[in-house]
């Protein structure tokens, strides 16, 4: 039979909220963000338009009761060239991350 494990709760929460943890979150945020960046993806004019950009991209750290980063489309576009491309999705699987559906 196997051995029960118990984790240590209070240990568990002062990971999650540590420096070091903020510091792991951010760098992996950028990194999903650069990824997002690179694929190249224009925002506003279409076919080099005068007012086509790259497409704007924004990490953004959040408190609650852990470290969390919020990679965001900045540009009204931004739910549209996600639904079409999968551009966030895909930047966070080539980071490494797992992306699932929310239950």
């Amino acid at each position: 039979m196997p051995t029960p494990i118990r984790l240590d709760s209070k240990g568990v929460a002062a990971i999650l909220k540590s420096a070091e943890m903020a510091r792991a979150v951010k760098a992996k945020a950028e990194a999903v963000a650069d990824n997002v960046r690179a694929q190249g993806i224009k925002a506003g004019d279409r076919d080099g338009g005068p007012h086509e950009r790259e497409l704007p991209v924004s990490v953004q750290m959040v408190t609650t009761d852990r470290a969390p980063a919020i990679v965001a489309i900045t540009h009204p576009a931004g739910d549209a060239v996600q639904a079409k491309h999968g551009v966030l999705t895909k930047a966070a699987a080539q980071a490494g991350l797992d992306v699932r559906e929310a239950q």
